[in-house]
């Protein structure tokens, strides 16, 4: 996931995470039933600008407006204006159990989820003369 929602600023943090969950599955080995748990351990980031970053955090959604655009422990900061396709990559482990406990399944599974699409805009800032919401014609309002 990439907030804002498939776009983010010069300069400014744009926020990744991943949803991806611990989850079990049940099935038969030569006719015997077992469980299979799947746990997230790692995940690569790919930002799409040449930069990546492998980290043991997932993220998180940013909590209301008053952490928008706020650097997060997976978040990146784009260096300039382009359409970038981000991609995620979930690695898991796993660990089995045939009715005597679980045990660990050597190796890992590294998993891609879909890329998504992301544009990087340039902004300016410009200085005004009170809040131009209420006062649209104030100086540095554009009216």
């Amino acid at each position: 996931m990439v907030e804002p929602d498939g776009w983010g600023v010069v300069g400014t943090p744009t926020n990744f995470y991943a949803t991806a969950e611990t989850h079990t599955m049940s099935g038969e080995l030569f006719d015997v039933p077992i469980e299979v748990r799947w746990t997230p351990t790692s995940y690569v980031f790919d930002y799409g600008d040449g930069t990546s970053e492998t980290s043991t955090a997932s993220g998180s959604p940013w909590r209301g407006p008053e952490e928008s655009w706020t650097e997060t422990t997976t978040s990146h900061t784009y260096a300039s204006r382009d359409d970038v396709t981000a991609s995620l990559t979930v690695v898991f482990t796993a660990e089995v159990d045939a009715g005597g406990g679980w045990f660990p399944v050597p190796g890992t599974l590294p998993v891609a989820a879909p890329s998504v699409g992301v544009k990087i805009f340039e902004a300016g800032t410009v200085l005004t003369n009170g809040d131009c919401m209420a006062s649209p014609t104030a100086a540095g309002c554009g009216s």
